[in-house]
């Protein structure tokens, strides 16, 4: 009774972070759009709203409790909430559009985009802890962190795609053998695994930590 009623005393703290720092990221769009009269980055809103995806995606797996039983719903969600795992993390490559010659602009703009990274990766950090905690029910503790490793180099290489090469989630299903080509070829570039390395890496501390901290509370 203790552990179901710390379980939803933690994941109402969660939920309220990610309402708060969705809100906070939102706002700022609104003042910089209000100040400068551009909408320049209001793409931010919708990197955000993938973001959220397979945030959701991931409590309904969590529904089943099992990801051992391979029923043909548990493989549909799990596939799609790695087709969508990469938008969470996807927002730090936002940076690229941080280009000012004005010295407050640049200033505002940076902490705009460091909000948005902040709220994508902690969809994305909730969205992976989620399915590590079945993980790590029915395997062993080297398992389930070969997990989080696994999935946040995938994540790396899938913003990869996405920023370098400029496929979407849903192009496996609209453009599924362009994709297939380019992911192929791209595997042959040292620009690939050095960005995927970097990332991932990034990408891993972030989930291990997080995890750490979430085990220790």
């Amino acid at each position: 009774m203790n552990n179901l009623f710390s379980l939803y005393v933690l994941n109402k703290k969660q939920n309220n972070f990610l309402i708060f720092s969705s809100i906070i990221a939102l706002v700022l769009l609104l003042i910089r759009v209000k100040i400068t009269h551009s909408f320049y980055l209001l793409f931010l809103i919708w990197n955000l709203v993938l973001a959220v995806i397979p945030y959701i995606i991931s409590n309904f797996i969590k529904i089943d409790l099992s990801i051992k039983k391979y029923n043909f719903q548990n493989l549909f969600l799990i596939l799609l909430w790695l087709l969508f795992l990469p938008n969470t993390f996807y927002l730090i490559t936002d940076f690229v559009h941080l280009n000012h010659n004005n010295l407050i602009q640049f200033c505002f703009d940076f902490i705009l985009l460091s909000s948005f990274t902040i709220a994508g990766f902690y969809f994305g950090m909730l969205s992976i802890s989620t399915i590590h905690q079945q993980i790590d029910f029915f395997y062993t503790k080297k398992e389930s962190t070969l997990f989080i490793i696994t999935i946040s180099f995938l994540c790396a290489f899938g913003i990869y795609l996405g920023r370098f090469l400029r496929f979407n989630s849903w192009d496996i299903i609209t453009n599924p053998f362009f994709l297939i080509e380019s992911i192929f070829n791209c595997l042959f570039e040292n620009e690939t695994w050095l960005f995927t390395l970097g990332l991932g890496t990034l990408i891993t501390i972030v989930n291990l930590i997080y995890i750490k901290l979430k085990s220790n509370n």
